[in-house]
């Protein structure tokens, strides 16, 4: 005779079939119940888990397949009271969609503090021809603390354009600022020009080094 299972549902069931198994009332093998609670964590907890992850992955698959690998992000060091660094730009899915995302830090290099200043990314295709510029107006520290950026720190933030760009060369440079005396400071044009041909000499003809576009910082 071969051998015979039975799945308790409940742990009663369960010693009452091991009672029937040790009188010999029952040639069975016994197998303990299933916790009910581990049941719950796997459907509750441990699936959509699974389920995020997955569609964490295929999300930046797509990211990563939605730029170009060899994309530039260079600055120009125009501005004697802020210095740009870290700059990177990506189409990522933000919320509602795939959306393009410039980010950047900053640092205070002047002797006073600087209550804001603008900065300008201007963007080329693949072929080096222009498509846009845009304007990032940083209030302070951040886009989260409009505190003013005191000599010798340093901020970060990302901005956000309404969709996808097929940008492969980005260019940023600080446009103006304005200093806690009161002072504004504007970039020269003449200077910029000479700057922008020694970092980007493949680009022959830069448009406009204004931003039309105004990017903000919360998607």
């Amino acid at each position: 005779m071969g051998k015979k299972f039975i799945t308790t549902p409940g742990y009663e069931n369960f010693v009452e079939a091991q009672k029937m198994k040790k009188s010999g009332f029952a040639r069975y093998e016994v197998k303990p119940p299933v916790s009910r609670h581990i049941s719950v964590c796997f459907h509750r907890f441990l699936i959509p888990s699974m389920l995020f992850i997955f569609v964490m992955a295929g999300q930046l698959r797509a990211e990563s397949v939605m730029n170009f690998p060899d994309r530039k992000a260079l600055i120009v060091d125009n501005c004697p009271y802020v210095r740009l660094s870290s700059f990177s730009f990506e189409n990522r899915y933000e919320r509602v969609g795939y959306r393009s995302a410039q980010s950047m830090a900053w640092s205070n290099v002047g002797g006073q503090s600087v209550i804001a200043f603008e900065i300008v990314i201007l963007k080329y295709d693949a072929f080096n021809d222009r498509t846009n510029g845009v304007r990032w107006i940083v209030t302070g520290f951040n886009s989260q603390n409009w505190l003013p950026l005191n000599p010798g720190y340093t901020g970060f933030d990302t901005v956000y354009g309404l969709t996808t760009e097929e940008a492969f060369t980005c260019i940023a440079y600080v446009r103006s600022v304005r200093l806690k005396d009161g002072t504004i400071w504007r970039a020269d044009t003449k200077e910029l020009q000479v700057k922008l041909r020694e970092i980007a000499p493949d680009i022959m003809t830069f448009g406009s080094l204004n931003g039309e576009i105004k990017l903000q910082s919360i998607p």
